[in-house]
């Protein structure tokens, strides 16, 4: 597989930042990255990846990265021969520095890539991908990547794996309601039964101007409860569709993601 990499750095002035010895560090002695090339199905899809191997004591974020932190964004809209993708991102680890909370990976990610693409013709995977990696202070970065997929190439266990990590869709419906609190508006999340011991929570909203503090979890009569104060542009109460809540409740031995929820 041929891929190249070039990579655009500026530096984030944050709540935790910085220190001279790490602004010192060169960039690629603390974050590799590269595509896996996967493999083509007989349908039509061939499976390839983002790898990022960071160096000890430096993560980079989930889809939704905490009390802080950068998600990650990918483009392939470039790409020669993909019709469609979609990325897939495996359970990430909760941790706390102090009170706040961070959701992502340390030491390595693999992010499977899924595509759409024709059954046999080669094609040309061409990414952009904004991140971040922080330690004590967080390092906004655009890697631009490419790479020949074959149509003909043998299935990549490891990214078999970083799907199978991926959390496993909820069996059910789970009910939401919204309600007036200050700053915006409190959401509250039920599940009837759950069936693991569920101890975080994470809620995205498909509105990125609306921001999702970290939920609180309270198992009472079998039902286990999820709250979460939602802050809004004027600190006023504001239309949010259900289908747009994605609930992913974290226990020891994975995660549950449920899409929707339906009207309490």
């Amino acid at each position: 597989m041929k891929h190249t990499v070039h990579r655009i750095t500026t530096f984030l002035v944050c709540a935790f930042c910085l220190t001279p010895a790490a602004l010192a560090q060169d960039l690629d002695d603390i974050l590799q990255a590269k595509l896996r090339p996967g493999w083509r199905t007989e349908d039509g899809i061939h499976m390839a990846a983002l790898q990022l191997d960071m160096a000890p004591g430096w993560k980079t974020y989930w889809r939704q990265p905490g009390d802080s932190g950068i998600p990650p964004r990918f483009d392939f809209s470039q790409s020669v021969g993909v019709q469609a993708f979609e990325v897939f991102y495996p359970t990430p680890e909760i941790s706390w520095l102090r009170s706040s909370r961070n959701i992502g990976y340390q030491s390595q990610v693999i992010f499977p890539v899924q595509l759409s693409v024709d059954r046999a013709a080669d094609i040309t995977l061409i990414g952009r991908i904004e991140i971040g990696v922080c330690r004590e202070l967080c390092i906004p970065v655009t890697l631009d990547l490419s790479a020949q997929l074959s149509a003909q190439a043998p299935v990549d266990l490891l990214i078999e794996a970083a799907r199978a990590a991926v959390p496993k869709p909820g069996a059910g419906r789970i009910t939401c309601a919204f309600s007036a609190a200050d700053d915006g508006m409190e959401l509250k999340i039920v599940l009837p039964s759950p069936d693991r011991a569920f101890d975080n929570a994470a809620i995205e909203l498909d509105n990125p101007r609306l921001w999702v503090k970290t939920p609180k979890l309270e198992l009472r009569d079998g039902r286990l409860s999820v709250t979460a104060q939602i802050m809004t542009p004027t600190g006023q109460p504001m239309a949010i569709g259900r289908d747009g809540v994605t609930t992913t409740l974290f226990a020891p031995d994975g995660a549950t993601e449920y899409r929707g929820c339906l009207g309490a």
